[in-house]
């Protein structure tokens, strides 16, 4: 076994993953002799193998000898393999390889071990053995010299190692034979599973933005070689990126771009910047890697570069068209510095885009390394096999869940920071056999300001995927297979789909809205399985100055809010409307910026109250230590989320500027260039998310759990759930039937949506 301590080298991972695996073999080994399975040579069972517990047991009556019944049926000229095995919550699940005459197939079995894991080992062996022999049909057993190896001979001759470890080039394509199994298919699909988040590792410990390296605003892709993703967050833009500049693609390539115009919306502001670089193997282009994470600064005339009061997008900063940053391997210094020119934070971004590019680059070498194990051909059939799997379940997904009769539904973004709404987002959704259809025809034309979402299509494809699959369906893969069967309008000059040069900076609002929009369209054919509205919204703070000592430092944070009430549960408190976002923590806040948090942390009551909870939003209290200026990004101050099936609205957003004197200013939701002394205070609170379900007929005991958790009072109790709790938090439970009794009976029907108190919106209404 190799050393894992030598006196005079480093150890390397490949190292110890070997020697992992060396020890893993030994060990198992024994086991098998232990408990006599079968091994490659096939004996019968002794009469001492037949006194041990776990034979006798298995011999009374739990199942057949595999070993005759696999003479039988291949004669002498099989063998077989436990190749790994594991006891997880009291069961025992092997992989076995069963070879004859040269071909392997591999397949997993497991068995509950009530108590004896021998007896559950031997089960589990057979039963795996028995899957693999029916993968062989009877005329498809070959006769005469041994075959190629299998994708699965090769991955155990290299060790079974991570596919990070290095590995030998596999033979080609050609010598092997091209069938894919579902044993290859499920690996390769781990594989770019795991390949996906490795970009997101290698991303995070190499950035230096806050906003990537905390927050992970970021979006990785790995695609097939027509540019569809087979793993990732966001839908394919590959197509719409290069239409717009054709390149001649080269290994080493890597191409950069920041303008939503120019890839048809596949990123939606400057900020983000995009790298896709394509995977070659063979000389062929066989998929791409991809990313884009947000820049902390891209130019313009305000820190951040995302202008509340920007009126077109020349306003905003940097537009940088699909150019190659790196040409075959080489980097193009000159547009390199031409970028970095135009930011405030060349560091920062510099250090972002070489990690993203370095994230890309991870993906790229393991779609290759997958291509050397198992080869080109099976490779690509992998991709097509996961997206039609993704296509078959979605299927289903819109026949059982998408009304047949055209359902309508809209809410409203409070106003555009230039004075002007609201701005409605209207949405129409309706099935025909298993095609969806979503029409935006009615949402309110292009905002003045920078409220617009330049929704692409694709993108939006996807949004509906991640809705339905999370709702209906989490298990489902995420990928570009169920495209086909989405139809999207997108009105031109609307909201959704601006026409060039609207500003964009501010079109998180609108982004995080329509899921609400969405949500409350498919509520109509069954609404006991939708949830109310989010907190729909983004909101950001942004901080920035010169220190004491003369550095000049640039801070831009995502907060989060309520998550709606649901189904089969209370909506989170305080969390991110995107899945994968993260919180920066306070200690990282203080150690790179000159401020202090004095308070973050849920707001009590402002969760819609249900059956089940509308989560509530956060505050979040700065003391500012320098001069300088801050920018709020946010909505919701005038539109509740709102509740459905009876349940109520989630409480609106605030912000406040407490000056150090104690003088207290309210701000408005959209707003830049607020300047700000040492000692000032922000109060940042964000909108709580509405409630799902008669509040009344919530447990008592979660009421009561709330309470003494500090996320509800206890008027909130009694007002709105009707729950009397004591200060010792004890339910009095006779005054708690009386009171919903009587609160039952002085109460009209229930609505199906709760949209609150009517906003007194200031400004001009923008309509259809």
């Amino acid at each position: 076994m190799t050393d894992l301590n030598p006196p005079s080298k480093s150890v390397s991972l490949d190292d110890l993953l070997r020697a992992n695996k060396d020890q893993f073999d030994q060990l198992f080994a024994t086991q098998v002799r232990e408990v006599g399975l079968v091994d490659v040579s096939h004996r019968p069972a002794t009469e001492e193998d037949l006194m041990s517990p776990s034979m006798r047991a298995w011999h009374d009556g739990d199942g057949e000898d595999v070993t005759a019944f696999l003479n039988t049926r291949f004669g002498s000229d099989w063998s077989s393999e436990v190749v790994e095995h594991k006891v997880e919550r009291g069961a025992v699940t092997v992989l076995c390889k069963l070879t004859v005459d040269g071909v392997s197939k591999m397949q997993f079995g497991s068995a509950r071990a009530n108590g004896d894991e021998g007896k559950a080992l031997r089960h589990a062996t057979n039963q795996a053995l028995k899957a693999c022999a029916a993968m062989f049909a009877e005329a498809a057993v070959p006769v005469g010299p041994p075959a190629a190896p299998t994708p699965e001979e090769r991955l155990e001759g290299q060790g079974r190692e991570m596919l990070d470890a290095p590995a030998p080039r596999a033979p080609r394509p050609a010598e092997r034979p091209g069938t894919l199994d579902t044993i290859t298919l499920d690996l390769i699909e781990n594989a770019l599973r795991n390949a996906r988040h490795e970009m997101d590792a290698v991303l995070f410990r190499s950035a230096m933005s806050p906003v990537i390296r905390e927050q992970h605003d970021e979006f990785p892709m790995i695609t097939d070689g027509k540019g569809r993703m087979i793993v990732g967050q966001f839908g394919s833009y590959i197509p719409e990126m290069l239409k717009e500049q054709t390149f001649r693609l080269l290994p080493g390539d890597v191409i950069l771009q920041s303008d939503p115009f120019k890839c048809g919306g596949a990123i939606s502001h400057i900020n983000d910047w995009m790298v896709l670089v394509p995977i070659f193997y063979e000389n062929e282009v066989i998929g791409f890697s991809s990313m884009f994470g947000h820049m902390m600064d891209v130019g313009g005339p305000v820190p951040g570069s995302m202008p509340t009061a920007a009126t077109s997008v020349f306003g905003e900063g940097l537009r940088i068209p699909p150019i190659k940053i790196y040409d075959g391997g080489a980097l193009n210094k000159g547009a390199l510095d031409l970028i970095m020119n135009n930011t405030r934070t060349p560091e920062m971004n510099f250090s972002d885009l070489m990690a993203i590019i370095a994230g890309c680059r991870t993906g790229e070498k393991r779609v290759i390394e997958i291509c050397d194990r198992f080869g080109k051909d099976i490779y690509r059939q992998a991709c097509e096999a996961l997206l039609e799997r993704t296509n078959r379940a979605m299927h289903q997904l819109i026949v059982q869940n998408l009304p047949e009769e055209p359902q309508s539904f809209e809410d409203y973004v409070d106003d555009d920071g230039l004075g002007n709404g609201p701005f409605k987002l209207k949405l129409t959704v309706w099935r025909e056999g298993e095609h969806a259809y979503f029409d935006w025809t009615g949402t309110s034309p292009q905002a003045p300001g920078p409220i617009n979402f330049y929704l692409h299509e694709g993108m939006f494809k996807m949004f509906i995927g991640v809705y339905m699959i999370m709702v209906f369906d989490p298990q489902i893969l995420f990928n570009d297979g169920f495209y086909d069967l989405i139809h999207v309008t997108l009105p031109k000059g609307s909201l959704v789909h601006p026409n060039f040069p609207a500003p964009l900076g501010c079109r998180t609002h609108a982004l995080s809205r329509q899921f609400d929009v969405l949500g409350g369209a498919l509520s109509k054919k069954a609404p006991e399985m939708a949830t109310a509205a989010g907190y729909g919204s983004s909101p950001h703070f942004l901080y920035s100055g010169t220190d004491a000592d003369g550095r000049q430092f640039q801070l831009m944070e995502i907060l989060y809010g309520g998550i709606p009430g649901r189904p089969v549960g209370d909506g989170m408190d305080g969390h991110s409307w995107w899945p994968l976002f993260e919180n920066i923590p306070s200690e990282y806040l203080e150690c790179y910026y000159p401020m202090l948090i004095e308070s973050y942390g849920s707001i009590s009551d402002t969760g819609g109250a249900g059956l089940h909870r509308g989560g509530n939003g956060v505050e979040k209290v700065y003391l500012l230590l320098e001069e300088g200026e801050i920018s709020i990004h946010d909505d919701r101050h005038e539109s509740q989320p709102w509740g459905i099936l009876g349940g109520a609205p989630g409480a609106c957003s605030e912000k406040w500027l407490v000056r150090k004197d104690g003088t207290r200013e309210p701000l408005p939701s959209k707003v830049d260039n607020v300047k700000v002394r040492n000692g000032d205070r922000i109060v940042f609170r964000t909108a709580g998310g509405g409630g799902w379900g008669d509040a009344l007929e919530r447990e008592s005991v979660k009421v009561r759990n709330d309470v003494a958790r500090g996320l509800l009072s206890r008027g909130a109790a009694r007002e709105s759930y009707g729950v009397v709790v004591s200060e010792n938090f004890d339910v009095d439970e006779t005054a708690t039937r009386d009171l919903r009794e009587t609160m039952r009976a002085g109460r009209p029907p229930l609505p199906l949506f709760d949209f609150g108190r009517q906003p007194s919106w200031g400004g001009t209404t923008a309509s259809a």
